[in-house]
């Protein structure tokens, strides 16, 4: 087997309906699955940043989750999946993923984008024709924050920020490794050359990517390093899957589609069609989970779930097609808190070791 990193993320679903105290229940549950994963090998937990999405994802604050799994983890990466740079001021994010590389010793890794949807952004009266510059002007303020001991200032034309001293300072120098979300194939290339690991989704197809992850390698290794965003490249391809492992593989593969369906959109949830605005809209979404059948889901990748037989040959084709992390999102839909720490178990004892390696990428 190819070498493969694991990862699990959580936007923290919430479907209804709901019984007493499910928030409080629910995050508990996640900091529970985070210290299972790193007792059964998984090297990365990835938080995605939701607002205002009430079902669809209850992590507006991704940081101070994984502040609290800093806490009960020692060996875990903290990545933010991605941290929406277009309704937070620079000096905010700076000093927040900074004080989580300090108190997790050096362990984040920081996903930037811009949001996937305007219904998420709006109330930070983000403008929708701007926001891709609002965002680079956001993301080029922090690493001047991060690369000088007294930030000397940023002015462009959405920022103005006086010179100040920005701490704490990252643990990781001269910053931590940079990453950002591709929701659309065309993405991968533009990411590439900014010098960025790439966090793609399983929403299209191991064939459908391809050609994207060789687009990606390509612009990476040939791109004028003037050009990155940050110090160093960090050439890494995650993608992530809606995943269940079961002993009974027709039992995986089922929670893994029907979890997977859900996530992806065929849902009652009532801001469902605020959704998937980067991606062609929920209709478009949808679209392509329900023409498929669930083995037809699997077989081509767009959800990964079975037995760990099954799992790991649906990861294998993905390690075969590029991809360097595999990213599982357990918690989805109606998946039960139990489902998800037996996947986790499984894929601990019988999955993740046949991908084994040890090779590591290099931070600078």
């Amino acid at each position: 087997m190819p070498p493969v990193k694991f990862g699990l993320m959580t936007q923290i679903q919430m479907p209804r309906p709901w019984g007493q105290n499910a928030e409080v229940t629910a995050y508990r549950n996640a900091i529970d699955q985070v210290v299972a994963a790193e007792a059964a090998g998984f090297e990365y937990f990835w938080v995605t940043e939701q607002h205002f999405f009430r079902e669809i994802g209850h992590s507006p604050c991704p940081d101070m989750i994984m502040s609290a799994v800093s806490q009960r983890t020692s060996t875990i990466r903290l990545g933010f999946a991605v941290i929406v740079m277009t309704v937070h001021n620079p000096y905010h994010v700076a000093e927040r993923v900074a004080t989580l590389d300090v108190l997790s010793n050096g362990r984040v890794e920081f996903g930037m984008g811009r949001g996937s949807t305007h219904y998420m952004v709006e109330p930070y009266h983000v403008d929708r024709a701007t926001e891709r510059e609002l965002a680079a002007e956001a993301t080029e303020a922090v690493m001047k924050m991060w690369e000088h001991e007294y930030f000397p200032g940023y002015k462009g034309k959405h920022f103005d920020l006086i010179d100040r001293y920005v701490t704490p300072r990252p643990v990781q120098a001269p910053h931590p490794p940079l990453w950002a979300a591709a929701s659309n194939l065309s993405s991968y290339e533009r990411i590439g050359q900014q010098g960025l690991g790439v966090i793609g989704v399983t929403r299209n197809s191991i064939d459908e990517t391809r050609d994207a992850i060789r687009a990606y390698r390509a612009a990476i290794r040939g791109a004028d390093r003037s050009q990155f965003i940050g110090k160093y490249p960090n050439e890494q391809v995650g993608g992530f899957a809606l995943a269940c492992c079961d002993t009974d593989d027709r039992v995986g593969r089922d929670i893994a589609c029907a979890a997977a369906r859900w996530y992806n959109g065929d849902n009652q949830a009532e801001l469902n069609p605020k959704r998937f605005a980067t991606a062609g809209g929920v209709e478009a979404v949808v679209n392509k989970f329900r023409t498929r059948a669930n083995d037809e889901l699997i077989e081509d990748g767009m959800a990964i779930g079975g037995n760990p037989d099954t799992i790991s040959r649906i990861v294998e084709k993905w390690a075969e097609a590029g991809l360097d992390q595999m990213i599982f999102i357990l918690q989805a839909g109606y998946t039960t808190q139990d489902q998800i720490m037996r996947s986790i178990d499984l894929i601990g004892e019988k999955v993740i070791p046949r991908f084994a390696s040890k090779v590591t990428v290099a931070a600078g």
